[in-house]
């Protein structure tokens, strides 16, 4: 790796910052690559590192969890695998964003629609009687084309309103089964990852209790029982950590130490 902190670059798989004026969670994130300083360029961090990458004596360790990503670490695999990948795919496939609704037509009555009807019925009596006796027909000619006119508007504006209405339904009817698609998908995708992390765990368990028995601090009856900087000193000896693992803690004589031990590039704060 190589850190420049304050004008003074470091290099090597150990560098030892406690004279410094920098704290571990400031390093940890510029490893992360959430702050661009100080600059520190190095391999890029597993997922183990959201876990461990930071060793401090307040920290809290899902232990479980940090294991099963020491294990991925090294690369091993579940039965589940396949499941998972299929899952977070039809996932990535699903629109979850509200769909866009057009505006509601306000509907046109029945009561209306026959109204209009008997009109256009009335005004055609009236033209077909001035007609037979030979009367002037212009005005009922005018009257059944302004009724028949009016009859067609609504009726095509019901027809929209009918459209439209059936359209939000079939809408929101898609989004509600894509939530619940969604849903169901992320319920089982949750029950195959605690499966995986399980299958993952017990793989590692007997490595996990040698490396808590072999990085310095109490020994639990359990090694799932151990403190959170115990765990996670045992969950960095298990991992395969390329970046370097900011310590801050006084469990190992030295920083050369605990490289050694965690098999892992240091950075001490």
């Amino acid at each position: 790796m190589k850190l420049r902190v304050a004008g003074t670059t470091y290099t090597g798989a150990v560098v030892d910052l406690r004279t410094g004026n920098v704290g571990g969670r400031t390093i940890a994130a510029s490893i992360r690559g959430q702050r661009r300083f100080p600059v520190v360029s190095c391999p890029e961090p597993p997922a183990v590192y959201a876990y461990v990458g930071h060793v401090h004596p307040s920290m809290g360790l899902r232990t479980r969890t940090a294991l099963a990503a020491a294990a991925r670490s090294r690369e091993y695999e579940t039965p589940q695998d396949d499941a998972i990948a299929e899952c977070r795919a039809q996932l990535a496939e699903l629109e979850s964003s509200p769909p866009e609704l057009p505006d509601p037509v306000d509907p046109v009555p029945e009561s209306t629609i026959d109204g209009l009807q008997e009109a256009v019925a009335t005004h055609r009596g009236r033209l077909t009687a001035r007609q037979a006796v030979g009367a002037d027909d212009k005005a009922a000619r005018a009257a059944l084309r302004d009724a028949a006119t009016e009859l067609s508007e609504r009726e095509t504006r019901r027809t929209a309103a009918r459209e439209t209405c059936e359209l939000r339904r079939e809408r929101a009817r898609a989004y509600r089964d894509t939530l619940e698609k969604q849903r169901r998908l992320a319920d089982e995708l949750a029950n195959l990852r605690r499966s995986a992390r399980a299958t993952l765990v017990d793989r590692c368990a007997e490595t996990f209790a040698q490396a808590i028995e072999a990085v310095p601090g109490p020994v639990p009856d359990s090694p799932f029982d151990a403190d959170p900087v115990t765990a996670a000193l045992g969950v960095l000896r298990v991992a395969r950590t390329p970046a370097p693992v900011v310590l801050e803690t006084d469990r190992f004589r030295s920083p050369t130490a605990a490289s050694d031990c965690l098999d892992a590039p240091i950075v001490r704060c």
